[in-house]
């Protein structure tokens, strides 16, 4: 046998056993979140995407979890992603318009009739068809999609049960021409302003209410401050599961599997838990002293009747009569099978 030969033969032997003994490199998952950490739906809900991930890639993969803002607010998570610096994010779809103008599409007043039908709307194509437009317009790749509550009426004036109720009151909301017209729609004084000011703006009276689901009503204190609540539910919250898919193209496909696997659970528990959760909630804040008014379908139809179409023809402007109808029609093809004709 020739030098060369044997030569040729170490260097393989060599790299065979170093192939065999040198341990893959781990990938590690950064995945942040506004909510905090504890007993609520959304950390549980990462707590299970990061157990799962772990699980079943036998720890090929590690889960970094970042609550509370750490990695940044929606927004700022949502560029990290976008750029690569951060894995994944838990956002609310708000967070991703300055992205993806399309998404605005989604807060339509009254779209959905319940928990239940969003989360069978959340599975139909045409939230499939948007995340996919998304992910190529912007490199942010939609795994799933989740409950951010529905959002109530509060106030320090009067009960909300009708559209005319509205009328006349000074009601903060975000920072959203969306929101702006809805409330404006009733005859409201639309303020716009950061969350974070709501509590000092009612107590000085340059607002008589707000608008948020019960969870954010009670967990931000927000019922010290006011004395009526009305569970309108006007417009669902809707959480994004986002992954920067230049990571998500760099995995295997057993661990891409696994990743959107574990998205999938996240997102069901948030969903559940946030459900099973809002009997709790709006106990908690009738015990602080609130006047709550359950709304009802019938009253609902009423207010949507009042709010719906000027919402529609802000959106039809934005992002185009056709994707408008689309999403329309979608949510009131999913209405008979869950409730019936």
């Amino acid at each position: 046998m020739n030098k060369y030969l044997k030569w040729t033969m170490a260097v393989a032997v060599t790299t065979a056993v170093l192939g065999a003994t040198s341990p893959v490199m781990a990938k590690t998952i950064k995945f942040g979140m506004n909510a905090p950490q504890g007993d609520n739906p959304e950390w549980n809900a990462l707590v299970a995407f990061k157990d799962h991930v772990e699980y079943k890639t036998e720890g090929d993969i590690t889960v970094q979890l970042f609550p509370s803002a750490q990695l940044g607010a929606e927004r700022a998570c949502a560029e990290q992603v976008q750029q690569g610096a951060v894995e994944v994010c838990l956002v609310d779809t708000g967070a991703l318009a300055g992205f993806y103008n399309d998404i605005q599409v989604l807060s339509v007043p009254y779209l959905f009739k319940s928990s239940a039908h969003a989360w069978a709307v959340f599975d139909s194509p045409f939230f499939k068809n948007l995340a996919e437009n998304m992910r190529q317009d912007t490199g942010i790749r939609i795994m799933s999609w989740g409950e951010n509550g529905f959002r109530d009426f509060t106030n320090n004036v009067r009960p909300i049960r009708t559209p005319e109720d509205l009328r006349g009151l000074k009601m903060r909301v975000m920072e959203s021409p969306v929101f702006i017209r809805f409330v404006e729609s009733f005859g409201a004084a639309a303020t716009p302003m950061p969350g974070s000011e709501i509590i000092m703006a009612a107590k000085q009276g340059v607002i008589d209410g707000q608008e948020n689901p019960a969870q954010v009503n009670y967990d931000y204190n927000l019922m010290d401050v006011q004395k009526y609540m009305s569970t309108d539910e006007h417009i669902l919250g809707i959480h994004a599961y986002i992954i920067n898919d230049d990571f998500f193209s760099g995995l295997s496909d057993d661990e891409k599997a696994i990743v959107l696997e574990a998205a999938t659970l996240a997102a069901r528990i948030e969903n559940t838990q946030k459900l099973a959760g809002a009997k709790r909630y709006i106990d908690l804040i009738r015990d602080k002293g609130v006047e709550i008014h359950m709304t009802t379908m019938a009253e609902k139809a009423a207010f949507a009747e009042v709010s719906q179409e000027p919402v529609l023809e802000y959106l039809r402007g934005q992002v185009g009569e056709d994707l408008v109808q689309e999403l329309l029609d979608t949510a009131a093809s999913y209405e008979p099978a869950l409730y019936g004709s």
